[in-house]
């Protein structure tokens, strides 16, 4: 009975490791490249924060009183006080997707898990990041001291500030929806690119050569002898009888 066993799918552990490399040996690499995703998250948290201080909208005020400091937006109508949560938004969700494709590509599709979740608390680091540096690039530290020097009737620009802290949830959104969205895209594409003779069937090796008994799988009549015996006339080594 010829038997063989089945070779790894595609993208499974075996295609996930290094050649050669040790367990621990490999989870060194996998720590160290987590490691490195976070750090490039809080890079990237830092670039956010300072395009974000600088195309966000400011809301003007004027100076009214000095004892106590005292000033009234110019316009309390504006839309400068939401477009600021917008701009945050929408630099949240392209540098989480950014933090999520080259985590993938660099990391995550090589070393597996531990990537992925340095990923997603690199993309939480990031959105903390860029929520507190927008606002101290703006000019956060010193309005209150600017607010209390300044003449009566001067115009001031306050910093910008997240509004809505749950804008912050859009980094990791983003990162774990970009990289587990193309993992999901690889493992259903290597699937339907698999060969059919990699799919084990009832009573067939892997080589399609059977059947052969399958253990609780319902069959009829004897077991079936000889079947890889390549000799002519030959069931189970029985020479037939003459005449």
């Amino acid at each position: 009975m010829i038997r063989a066993s089945m070779p790894p799918p595609p993208g499974g552990p075996a295609s996930s490791s290094a050649p050669g490399a040790r367990p621990g040996e490999q989870f060194g690499r996998a720590l160290l490249a987590a490691a490195l995703v976070l750090a490039g998250s809080a890079v990237t948290g830092v670039i956010a924060g300072l395009i974000w201080s600088a195309i966000a909208p400011r809301v003007q005020y004027q100076v009214y009183t000095l004892s106590p400091p005292t000033a009234y937006a110019t316009n309390p109508e504006t839309s400068a006080f939401i477009a600021a949560d917008g701009w945050y938004c929408f630099i949240a969700v392209a540098g989480g997707a950014l933090i999520g494709l080259l985590a993938y590509l660099l990391a995550i599709r090589r070393y597996g898990p531990l990537p992925m979740a340095g990923a997603v608390v690199g993309a939480v680091a990031a959105a903390l990041i860029a929520a507190w540096l927008g606002h101290e690039a703006s000019g956060g530290p010193g309005f209150d001291h600017l607010l209390a020097t300044s003449k009566p009737g001067t115009y001031l620009y306050a910093p910008i500030s997240l509004g809505s802290h749950g804008a912050v949830a859009f980094w990791p959104l983003a990162a774990a929806v970009v990289a587990g969205g193309i993992e999901l895209i690889g493992v259903l594409r290597a699937r339907r690119q698999a060969p059919v003779s990699a799919i084990p069937m009832p009573g067939m090796d892997s080589f399609g050569i059977g059947p052969y008994p399958v253990q609780g799988w319902p069959h009829a009549g004897p077991e079936p002898r000889g079947v890889a015996d390549g000799a002519g006339g030959r069931e189970g080594g029985t020479e037939p009888s003459g005449g």
